[in-house]
């Protein structure tokens, strides 16, 4: 009897030992949260789950790896997008894509990137970009960019800025302004684009003879057409 009172009594005084010691732990660590040296929190990268233990929100300089993520997983990306873009051709040609991103990612429940906002974003998973821009890209569930706006900077040090929206087939109406001093509003069809602004000759993405301001019909190209120009002054 006295040996089984005795080792209560020990494990009484290590259980009071013990919430004295975890009381400290948590009292120092609330001390730490609320101190003036202590309100900045680094890390090189956060991933959110979900309540399924799903990562659904990939941040960082770049974003962290995440097995869930479509863009990184070549065989999900071979059964998911290469039957719909040319199979074996679209395999290889994605191996050159650049899937990484600056910011914050966030992902569908089957990994597809839904939202990317960040310092440098992926290409998208059609094809690759010429130059690689900052700002917002907008996909659907399926991972196909719908939407997006980015500031570039060119490989001559000028910046062009963007607005796009895209439908089912691809690009379907942007407003720009380019490093070339073309500005304007675009409309793509399937027999060419229609654009409304100012074309500089022998522009960077559209082929005019002279600098023009007005309403053009261009080829899928971006050569002028046809058009009413505004009367110069």
């Amino acid at each position: 009897m006295d040996h089984n009172l005795n080792h209560i009594h020990r494990q009484l005084n290590w259980l009071k030992a013990y919430a004295v010691a975890s009381s400290l732990l948590f009292g120092a660590a609330l001390l730490s949260f609320t101190s003036p040296s202590a309100k900045v929190l680094r890390a090189t990268g956060i991933v959110i789950e979900d309540e399924q233990g799903r990562d659904r929100i990939l941040i960082g300089a770049p974003i962290p790896a995440s097995r869930q993520r479509v863009r990184t997983n070549l065989a999900r990306v071979k059964k998911a997008w290469a039957p719909k873009l040319g199979g074996e051709q679209y395999m290889q040609a994605y191996a050159a894509y650049d899937n990484s991103a600056s910011g914050i990612v966030f992902l569908t429940e089957d990994g597809f990137d839904k939202l990317i906002v960040g310092e440098h974003i992926p290409d998208p998973n059609t094809g690759k970009r010429l130059i690689t821009p900052s700002g917002i890209m907008l996909n659907d569930d399926n991972g196909f960019e719908r939407a997006g706006f980015g500031v570039s900077k060119t490989s001559s040090g000028q910046y062009r800025a963007a607005l796009g929206l895209d439908d089912a087939g691809g690009e379907a109406v942007h407003l720009f302004v380019l490093e070339d001093g073309t500005k304007g509003l675009r409309v793509v069809q399937n027999d060419g684009q229609l654009f409304a602004g100012s074309l500089k000759a022998n522009g960077r993405l559209f082929t005019s003879e002279k600098d023009s301001t007005g309403f053009f019909r261009l080829s899928r190209e971006g050569k002028v057409q046809a058009g009413s120009h505004a009367p110069k002054k």
